[in-house]
């Protein structure tokens, strides 16, 4: 992972160097600021969100990653302290100014992806939108929106119980064995494994609703949705290979 692609990192010669050499897609991810239970910080889908765009980008070729979007919508995180949330309008504007400044430069395709559950149905669903607000505004652009929460869920899910023989309940879907696994790959020295401990187990699928009607904390009071305790290294990096090949093949035939 030599060749930078995280825009923030590089100096402004060298973007317009990678725009002149063909690089004409740029990622735009966006997370969240929340909790992620006892054991995992706060930070977690941003930091699992930026290295996932960037294995992506890698993969993908002549890509380069924005500067991650967060804190995202996590109204239904709000009762455990530390996290953050904000309005669907002040998340809408700053993903369309992201845009506008990317389009700016000469992107040419805008990959609008989450690694925060909660920002999923609205980035799916804003991209017509911001299509449209950009094509107005004169830019010649494509905005791909590349997100959907039960696909996402189960890509890693399928895959876990495949190769590791993880339950799906047990898998979860937050600050579960999943988001604790890839946590032990891109900053271990963040993962309290010593107060990891199970949340909710059993079927989730019911769940979505009632988390984002009433909050997690109905039903799970650590803030957990899954079993985080058998979590690990080798574990995430299968997990986040596969992820981000599965998803790098599917932008790939979008981007044709």
């Amino acid at each position: 992972m030599s060749e930078r692609v995280l825009m923030e990192e590089m100096t402004w010669p060298e973007v317009k160097a990678a725009l002149e050499a063909g690089t004409n897609t740029v990622i735009l991810q966006t997370a969240s600021v929340e909790q992620h239970g006892p054991h995992l910080p706060l930070l977690t889908d941003t930091l699992i969100g930026g290295h996932v765009a960037q294995m992506i980008a890698r993969k993908l070729g002549n890509t380069l990653v924005a500067p991650v979007v967060r804190p995202g919508l996590s109204v239904h995180h709000m009762k455990f302290p530390g996290s953050f949330t904000t309005t669907p309008e002040t998340f809408r504007t700053v993903i369309e100014e992201a845009c506008a400044s990317l389009a700016t430069h000469g992107f040419k395709n805008l990959i609008i992806m989450s690694s925060h559950g909660g920002n999923f149905t609205f980035v799916d669903g804003i991209g017509p939108y911001l299509q449209d607000s950009l094509t107005r505004k004169g830019y010649d652009v494509r905005v791909i929106p590349h997100v959907n929460l039960l696909r996402y869920s189960r890509i890693q899910q399928n895959f876990l119980g495949e190769k590791f023989d993880v339950p799906l309940e047990e898998a979860g879907f937050h600050a579960d064995v999943i988001e604790t696994a890839c946590m032990l790959v891109i900053r271990p020295d963040l993962v309290r494994m010593g107060k990891a401990e199970p949340g909710f187990i059993g079927d989730n699928k019911p769940l979505l609703d009632k988390i984002f009607v009433e909050g997690i904390q109905s039903v799970t009071a650590n803030g957990i949705v899954g079993d985080p305790r058998r979590a690990t290294r080798e574990m995430g990096e299968a997990l986040l290979e596969h992820l981000t090949s599965v998803l790098s093949g599917e932008l790939r035939e979008r981007l044709g």
